[in-house]
């Protein structure tokens, strides 16, 4: 399914949310950003890599980009 970058970070805002732990206050969502697939099969977007967390969210960040590469492609963004 192709989606634009804002409905996919919200897709993945949602579920970080979701899966951190609550002691976490500090940590983000990443944002999401359009990139050439490497190949036929990866996903043609990215994220940024987050900080290790104590609560582990870099982690959850980890998970959810794996689960997610495989059900969204991203619009390429479109210039102003």
């Amino acid at each position: 399914m192709t989606i634009t970058s804002a409905q996919l970070y919200q897709i993945l805002d949602r579920e970080f949310r979701s899966l951190r732990k609550v002691q976490c206050t500090t940590c983000n969502s990443p944002l999401p950003y359009w990139r050439r697939p490497p190949d036929d099969v990866s996903a043609n977007w990215a994220v940024g890599t987050p900080r290790n967390c104590e609560w582990g969210c870099h982690l959850v960040v980890a998970e959810l980009v794996t689960r997610m590469w495989s059900k969204y492609d991203m619009e390429p963004e479109r210039p102003q």
